[in-house]
Formats: structure tokens, C-alpha cells, sequence
């Protein structure tokens, strides 16, 4: 790396640690809301929804499904802590003020978003599944392409948010953010159920839901866990992530030079 470069990281790194620390000041609640949110979707997955009739054969990719939503979820608190600093607090000002450049900057967020979501959803992807046991069903699971999947869809929704908070004024996102731009995003996308059978029922609804960049982090990470051929494949669905969070980087950009430069 340049000099340049390096005194980049260097500043970069304290801004991560310093989300570190705050992220230890939480240690206790992350902690308890995690074993919360463990406790719920495995009784839900494990017991309610088979009793209730739900065909053993979709505990799995569902689970997946609604661990892609958590961190989903995740963004909005994300990015209405952002949107808030931005109209009230302004501790952004502070790090405007830094030796880095508005890139390294922003990476710093999204690697505390990233990092916050990974502690809170790990635990979800690795002892929730080991809790259900035989209800989760392995066909031919792909770990590389189980965790390339998993971080891009951190990058993703963390790169999602951001530039919602960063290009909608406060008022705007704050009444109209939910209904016209994250509930279209998730219910047109497969979070709920498996994205084959919804193209067997409604060929034309399924289309629809390709145009969701929530579509392949979801089936990407059922068919790269699970495997078998009733999923999206991993191989498409990494490369469209990807394309995805390109234009989430734009859309940062974007953000970035309306609300923070006025010339």
C-alpha cells in the first residue's frame, strides 16, 4: 500500500476499534437479545410450525430465510441510527474532520454494521441449526460458498441502509422509508418461502421477485448451506449479490455528495 494507503487503515482501524469498545459497552444486551431471538426461532421452527402442519422439507431453507431477514432487520436499526446522527447529533461532523477519505469512512461503518450483525446472527446460523437437529436437513451443503454468501449479505444490507440514510431527508425517511422502499423490498422477495415454489404457483410474481436484491442472499445462502436442486443456485446468486452491492456503492456515493457536500 502507498502512504497514503496506510495512514488510511491506520485511522481506519481506530474508528473500528472504537466501534469495538462500544460494541463491548452492549456486550451484556447483545448478549441476552441474541439468546432471545435463539430461543424464539428454534421453539418456532423446531416445534410450533411442525405442529401446526409445515412440511418437515421447509424447516431449513425457511430458518435460512428468516435469519437473511434478522439481518435485514438489522439494517433498519442501522440506518435509523444514522439518519438521526445526521439530523440531530452530528458526531459524522466529527469524523468528516479526520485524515481519511470519505471511502475508508464509510467502510468503517459498514464494518461495524457487519461486525454488530455477525455476533448477533451467528449464533442463529451455527447453534440454531445444531438445536434442530434432524429437522434441518443437509443435502449437499458448499461451506466456502455458505460464508462468501453470508458476508456479502452483511455488505449488502449494511450498504442498503447507509445510503438510505444518507440520501432521503429525516422527514422522508422517517414517514415514508417502511412502506415505500423496505416492505416492497421484502415482500417481493422470498424470505417466506422457497422462490421455486412460488414460480411453479405464479411464474409472473416470481420474475418480480428477481428484481429484489433481498431474492439472492436468500436463495444464495439455502442453496450453498443446504444444496440440492431446489434453490437458486449459489453460482448465480453470488455474482448477482454482487453486482447488487456495486450499485449500493454508487447509491452510497450518491448519498454521500448530497447531504455532506454542499457544492
Amino acid at each position: 500500500m502507498s502512504i497514503v494507503d496506510i495512514n488510511n487503515f491506520r485511522v481506519f482501524w481506530a474508528l473500528v476499534r472504537r466501534d469495538i469498545v462500544m460494541i463491548k459497552k452492549r456486550w451484556h444486551d447483545i448478549i441476552i437479545n441474541g439468546a432471545i431471538r435463539l430461543i424464539i426461532h428454534v421453539l418456532l421452527y423446531g416445534s410450533l410450525f411442525p405442529i401446526m402442519g409445515m412440511d418437515t422439507a421447509l424447516i431449513a431453507p425457511l430458518y435460512l430465510g428468516a435469519q437473511t431477514l434478522e439481518i435485514f432487520f438489522l439494517g433498519v436499526g442501522f440506518g435509523q441510527r444514522n439518519v438521526f446522527d445526521i439530523r440531530y447529533n452530528r458526531f459524522i461532523d466529527y469524523r468528516l474532520t479526520l485524515p481519511l477519505s470519505k471511502r475508508w469512512l464509510f467502510a468503517s461503518y459498514i464494518a461495524y454494521f457487519s461486525l454488530e450483525a455477525l455476533i448477533i446472527t451467528a449464533p442463529l446460523m451455527t447453534i440454531g441449526i445444531i438445536l434442530l437437529g434432524k429437522k434441518f436437513v443437509f443435502v449437499q451443503p458448499n461451506w466456502i460458498a455458505t460464508l462468501t454468501i453470508y458476508v456479502m449479505t452483511l455488505g449488502l444490507y449494511g450498504l442498503l441502509f447507509l445510503g438510505f440514510s444518507l440520501y432521503y431527508q429525516f422527514e422522508w425517511y422517517r414517514k415514508n422509508l417502511w412502506v415505500r422502499r423496505v416492505n416492497v423490498l421484502f415482500v417481493f422477495s422470498p424470505l417466506f418461502f422457497v422462490w421455486q415454489k412460488v414460480h411453479a404457483f405464479s411464474p409472473l410474481y416470481s420474475y418480480i421477485m428477481l428484481l429484489s436484491p433481498l431474492t439472492y442472499p436468500t436463495e444464495g445462502i439455502r442453496a450453498a448451506m443446504i444444496g440440492g436442486p431446489g434453490y437458486i443456485p449459489a453460482s448465480i446468486c453470488i455474482p448477482i449479490t454482487a453486482c447488487f452491492i456495486a450499485l449500493a456503492i454508487l447509491f452510497v456515493t450518491k448519498g454521500v455528495y448530497k447531504r455532506l457536500d454542499p457544492v
